[in-house]
């Protein structure tokens, strides 16, 4: 409620000894000036600053200004905030709702309006008061160094404002509050009840958020990423006008002084809708760059720079220790993207394996054997996607031994063909 008072003033700024200062320095400077004499004779040449010394003094009575003006403005426009503040509570505060009616909207209204004037000064008068003085000392500071002020005094219209306020305030906190007590009561009762029947409706709606929102989807794939997006922004939507009505209900807790609901199960679905919306952005964005690996021909796949991607994702987009993952590493659908990760962290020394050239058309049959799956590697559209269904991670050793098998084999062939070559001579 302080923005009330502060509404267009600067908070932060150097304390006054800090302007008194450079504005000092700037007033000794622009003396300085006034005292340079404008034409002088130096042998047969005369000089003629006049001009100079007109552009310096512009130059520095800019300056001064600008610390003085800032500190008059910030001074006035806070003063007229305190006035208006007093005559805006003083008004409100002159019509007080009827007990008899007060079942009444328009009584009830009268009574909230009334509350809000309380509540306003509650929160205000201390910290104003304590303005007050500081204020004064700004106007002494701005005397001092001589500025031009309009016809108001303003230390008089401090003090009568000061005034003002704490009269106005002893009215709103006595007489006043006196007057509606019982109206007040009576009102803190219903908003009790308000209060205990928006917390059911919060519970309510975490039981449905937690059933709803895709915590735990282990699929990936296009369809059930924009199905999961949708959900979460349905349910962003709902957050926000359960927040709203929230807000309301705290607004009349403070006007009535009871105490306020934390409401900590909508915080938490806030939270939990910022991760989750983090969450499937990196699921996204993974799933995305693998599906645009998928259709990469064979002979165009680069392992090493594949393998060298997927360990930057596995060590800190998708790590479980990751700061950004503290929040999601137990839910099952950051667990299921991790597990892909990883699996093709495991499969891509093996794609560069099978890259090997001593790969012949019997170790492919023999794959084919291994994984229990046709592999179509004769034909020109065979790419990483033919490879990674095949699910590699789960036969790691069978490829490994397979590779070295060729290549083993790719030797003896060799030395089988040098032999005939020998005695094909003979």
């Amino acid at each position: 409620m302080a923005d009330r008072i502060l509404d267009g003033v600067q908070t932060r700024k150097p304390d006054l000894e800090a302007f008194d200062e450079k504005i000092t320095q700037l007033t000794r400077i622009k003396n300085e000036i006034n005292e340079i004499v404008p034409i002088k004779d130096i042998g047969w040449l005369k000089i003629n600053a006049t001009p100079l010394i007109k552009k310096l003094q512009t130059l520095i009575k800019d300056w001064i200004d600008s610390h003085t003006n800032f500190l008059l403005d910030n001074t006035i426009r806070e003063l007229n905030n305190i006035q208006k503040f007093n005559n805006t509570v003083s008004e409100g505060i002159k019509v007080i709702p009827d007990e008899k009616k007060i079942h009444e909207q328009k009584e009830k209204d009268l009574l909230m309006e009334v509350m809000g004037h309380l509540r306003d000064v509650k929160m205000i008068q201390e910290r104003t008061l304590a303005e007050i003085e500081p204020m004064k000392k700004t106007v002494l500071l701005l005397k001092k160094h001589q500025v031009k002020m309009t016809e108001a005094d303003y230390l008089v219209e401090l003090e009568n404002s000061k005034t003002a306020l704490i009269e106005v305030s002893e009215k709103a906190l006595s007489e006043v509050k006196e007057k509606i007590l019982n109206m007040q009561k009576q009102e803190g009762q219903s908003i009790r009840q308000t209060q205990r029947d928006f917390d059911k409706k919060v519970f309510e709606y975490r039981s449905e958020f937690l059933k709803a929102l895709p915590y735990h989807v282990k699929d990936g794939g296009s369809a059930v990423i924009a199905r999961s997006y949708e959900t979460i922004m349905e349910y962003y939507r709902k957050t926000l006008e359960l927040e709203a009505q929230a807000a309301k209900i705290t607004n009349l807790e403070t006007l009535f002084d009871i105490e306020p609901n934390k409401y900590k199960d909508l915080v938490s679905c806030r939270t939990e809708l910022k991760n989750l919306k983090m969450m499937w952005d990196l699921i996204s964005l993974i799933d995305y760059q693998f599906e645009g690996w998928s259709t990469t021909l064979w002979n165009d796949i680069d392992p090493d720079n594949l393998e060298r991607l997927i360990k930057d994702f596995s060590t800190k987009l998708c790590a479980p220790n990751a700061p950004q993952n503290k929040d999601i590493k137990t839910w099952k659908s950051f667990t299921a993207l991790n597990e892909r990760v990883k699996n093709m962290a495991q499969v891509m020394p093996l794609i560069k394996d099978l890259h090997s050239p001593y790969m012949k058309e019997r170790h492919w049959k023999k794959l084919e054997g291994i994984t229990g799956k046709d592999i179509p590697f004769k034909e020109q559209s065979f790419c990483l996607e033919d490879l990674i269904k095949l699910e590699l991670f789960k036969y790691a050793e069978e490829v490994t031994e397979l590779v070295d098998s060729a290549q083993g084999e790719d030797k003896i062939e060799k030395k089988i063909n040098q032999i005939q070559e020998i005695w094909d001579k003979l």
